[in-house]
């Protein structure tokens, strides 16, 4: 299995190309460019001079902003020097959640390796943080008896639900856009269902599957549903969000796209498979064709040739 990264490419390569007194030639070229990520995330890049600006946006940011987004971000980011405008501002006729805002002449110790990492993985921490606020709740007994939603994309959900003894469902509500991507993904969640079984896999999260909302969704107004929905849920137990918090939110935000890369990696091989089959199928035919005859001259019965229309 590939594992995804959770920071974008694009922005750790702008950052590290024009970070530093190294870089100051190459800071003079400004640079505006808009990136796109998972999850129908947005970003309009600007460096002018020794500022760098990234304008920030993703759907149910006002869900995710209200369980401690501004905090979370201030302390991921406070070793940065990194300054915040939590305002949505409208940029070249795009709408934008928030930005930041940094400076690149800083000399850092490390050449600005991990500014460029830590911001490359901004949607990440977005999504983060109402896990680690959740967690905070489980921890300090305020959670609250409803399952938590956050609507991190336009027709998908993460809902988050305490458990028994100090455990927290993760529920992600999965949309198929074609049918047949179901049958791949019900082969590759039973297995990942089953992992448990395996004795090297014990300390890992319970996960589950099913085509019907689960019973921690109960009550829950505006819970997706249809013919193409999915819901897989996870428990993690208290040694997955108490000392290694960070670690288990990183891998079951790279969940959903996890999913959906693999799916379309085994249709791709699958496709390739048959095409292979295919093609060796035709060259059977082409060998079982039997060798063309030469022409048969004719005459007539006076002995005159006569010529082919």
């Amino acid at each position: 299995m590939i594992l995804l990264d959770s920071g974008h490419h694009m922005i750790s390569e702008i950052i590290t190309n024009r970070i530093g007194p190294a870089n100051e030639e190459v800071r003079k070229n400004a640079v505006v460019m808009s990136i796109a990520d998972f999850d129908d995330v947005s970003y309009r890049v600007k460096s002018e001079g020794d500022a760098l600006t990234i304008f920030f946006s993703m759907p149910g940011y006002k869900e995710i902003s209200a369980l401690n987004l501004e905090a979370y971000l201030r302390q991921v980011y406070a070793q940065d020097d990194v300054a915040f405008s939590f305002n949505e501002e409208t940029v070249d006729g795009a709408v934008y959640n928030f930005s930041l805002t940094f400076d690149l002449a800083a000399d850092r110790a490390d050449g600005g390796a991990g500014v460029a990492e830590r911001v490359s993985c901004l949607k990440r921490n977005v999504l983060a943080a109402p896990f680690i606020a959740y967690f905070g709740m489980i921890k300090g007994g305020t959670a609250p008896e409803a399952a938590v939603r956050i609507p991190f994309r336009q027709d998908e959900s993460i809902y988050l639900k305490k458990g028994s003894d100090d455990q927290c469902v993760v529920v992600f509500s999965v949309t198929f856009q074609e049918k047949n991507d179901w049958v791949v993904a019900e082969v590759f969640l039973r297995e990942l269902a089953d992992a448990r079984r395996d004795a090297a896999l014990q300390q890992a999260p319970a996960a589950s599957f099913s085509r019907t909302a689960p019973g921690e969704l109960s009550g829950i107004a505006g819970v997706e549903g249809g013919d193409n929905v999915c819901f897989v849920s996870f428990t993690l137990f208290r040694r997955h969000w108490d000392d290694r918090a960070e670690a288990s939110v990183t891998a079951v935000c790279q969940f959903r796209n996890y999913l959906h890369y693999h799916i379309k990696a085994s249709k791709t091989y699958m496709h390739m498979r048959m095409r292979k089959r295919v093609d060796d199928l035709l060259h059977v035919l082409n060998r079982a064709k039997p060798p063309a005859e030469g022409a048969v001259e004719k005459k007539t019965w006076s002995g005159k040739s006569v010529a082919a229309r």
